[in-house]
């Protein structure tokens, strides 16, 4: 059985839930903060912070199963307690402004992942489904600089090209794409072109692979799990497989209201049921295993389940933990 670090899990994450992805080999999963109560991708510093909150009330009482990640070492740390770990982050910037000093509260409180815009653009970056995206701004780069001083994870799911080709060249770390695929199999605006997986491999980063049905494909069919090989596939010719890994995107126990402002999107985010092409955690494990007939080797089955996304956070986090020391 493969371990899997899944870097963006939106599952309703109950004991029942974690003990069915332990089972299943799942070992790290990513959970949004601005999304735990309802879906909110523009949050407000009191949304960003009230939710912040509840999530963590809430794997507090899940605390014998789930460790939240806050170092390094708290990886190993969850799998020799037969825990899940949890990685905390935003899929935006959590409401800060230009306040960049709220930074190091975030990280004090826990979050490890941030991403630096959503679909539409803001005062740092713009976003994959802007018109014109303006690219990184100053406070963008300043921004990006804060998140690499302390070790939180730069995320560019759903920023726009030419945004995330100056912020990953502005990181003086790896970058993740924690939930996307290949521009160059499905032309849908919130998968990644050939341009910015290139720099990502420069830049040594990781972006994780997702089952959400229009990113997969766009014409309405329930996808394969060859149509999502095509994007494992075409990654791994073009950077290689060391800089694959992957974002479900799961949504089991969601109710489909969650989703409903998405859905206005259909350009982006395609039509309801969204029916995966991996269908569920124990199906995930077929689909790894079925990469070894696709011309794939073990090692490389095993970095793109778990170990190419735990070598690149381990590192983002360690140069935050150094940063601790210097201050210290």
């Amino acid at each position: 059985m493969y371990r899997i670090f899944d870097f963006l899990n939106g599952s309703r994450i109950t004991r029942d839930y974690v003990d069915k992805a332990l089972a299943n080999g799942v070992a790290v999963i990513h959970a949004t903060v601005n999304n735990f109560s309802t879906i909110r991708p523009y949050p407000t510093l009191a949304e960003a912070l009230g939710e912040l909150a509840a999530i963590r009330e809430h794997y507090t009482r899940l605390a014998d199963v789930v460790r939240i990640v806050q170092r390094a070492d708290d990886f190993a740390a969850a799998q020799r307690a037969g825990q899940l770990a949890v990685i905390l982050g935003y899929q935006n910037v959590p409401g800060i402004g230009s306040d960049l000093k709220m930074v190091e509260l975030f990280h004090a409180l826990g979050v490890r992942c941030i991403q630096i815009s959503h679909n539409q653009g803001g005062p740092y970056a713009g976003g994959c489904a802007d018109p014109v995206d303006g690219g990184l701004t100053p406070l963008g780069r300043d921004l990006i600089a804060e998140l690499n001083r302390y070790g939180i994870v730069v995320d560019l799911s759903h920023t726009g090209d030419r945004s995330s080709l100056e912020a990953i060249k502005a990181s003086r770390v790896p970058v993740c794409i924690t939930h996307a695929n290949a521009r160059a199999v499905c032309d849908n605006v919130r998968n990644k072109s050939d341009a910015v997986l290139d720099a990502l491999k420069e830049n040594g980063g990781v972006i994780g692979l997702c089952y959400l049905t229009p990113m997969v494909r766009m014409d309405g069919v329930k996808p394969s799990h060859d149509d999502f090989a095509q994007h494992v596939l075409h990654v791994r010719a073009r950077i290689g497989s060391a800089h694959i890994g992957l974002g479900s995107d799961f949504i089991e126990g969601q109710p489909p209201e969650r989703y409903q402002e998405f859905l206005r999107k259909p350009e982006v985010y395609g039509t309801w049921p969204w029916r995966f092409p991996i269908e569920d955690l124990a199906d995930q494990q077929r689909f790894l295993s079925s990469l070894r007939q696709r011309g794939l080797d073990d090692s490389e089955v095993r970095g793109i389940a778990g170990e190419n996304f735990l070598k690149v956070t381990k590192t983002i986090l360690q140069r935050g933990e150094h940063h601790e020391r210097d201050v210290a």
